[in-house]
Formats: structure tokens, sequence, C-alpha cells
């Protein structure tokens, strides 16, 4: 391979590992309700409207949830979005963060603009609570 070739390709990684670099980077409401403590405020405050979502299977949802989220599987959260509105609060969490990431891409796929992957229930300081589903 001549010199053009390799510094092409070179350039091609760069450019690739820059996109994902930026892909990845949490939002600035990233940045603040994903935060456990700025969590807590907005639940026990409720210093503006939001939406809190467990994207887990309904039998973890009963096992224990942060206080007033609605339970909405990740495999159904395409059809079943938690609100009309595409500008509405909605903060995602689920057991370890892999299935919140997903809702929120599903969701901003959706046209969704304020969604915040919050990640792991784990990383909720307080009290996590048992039941079922508010209807």
């Amino acid at each position: 391979m001549n010199v053009f070739v390799i510094t092409l390709l070179i350039l091609l990684l760069l450019g690739a590992l820059v996109l994902f670099a930026q892909s990845s980077r949490p939002t600035e409401l990233e940045r603040i309700y994903g935060e456990p403590s700025k969590l807590v405020e907005l639940v026990e405050k409720k210093v503006e409207p939001f939406i809190l979502v467990d994207v887990r299977t309904p039998e973890e949802y009963r096992s224990g949830h942060i206080p007033g989220a609605i339970n909405i599987p990740v495999d159904t959260i395409g059809s079943k979005p938690p609100s009309p509105q595409k500008d509405a609060l909605i903060i995602l969490y689920c057991r370890s963060g892999n299935r919140s990431s997903s809702a929120k891409k599903i969701l901003e796929q959706l046209g969704y603009t304020r969604v915040v992957n919050f990640g792991a229930v784990s990383k909720w300081p307080k009290n996590v609570i048992a039941g079922p589903n508010p209807e």
C-alpha cells in the first residue's frame, strides 16, 4: 500500500472514533438528571414536569422501583410511548443501563427530544418501593 491509502485509512478511522465519542457523550439533561441527587430532587420536589419510566420487565418492576416510576418494558416502548408530547422530559432506567439506553434510542427515533438515560436502578440512593404498575 502506498502512503496515500494508509493516510486515508487512518483519517477515516479517526473520523469514526470522533463520531463515536460524540454520540456517547451525555447530553446536558443527562448531566443533570443522570446525577442521583438531582433525580432525587426532581422526584421529591417535582421542580419541573417529568415522566420517570422503568423499562424492565413487569416482574422486575414489581420487585422494586423508584417511587413515581411507571413501567413500560423496553420491548413495548416504541408502540406505547410514555407521553404524546414529544418535548416531555422522560427519564428512563433499568437494571444496568443497557435497556434504558435502547429505550432512549427508540424514543429519539420517534421524535422525542428530552429523553434521559438515568441508567441502573442501583444508582438510586434511596429505598425503592415494591408493587404493581399504577394504572
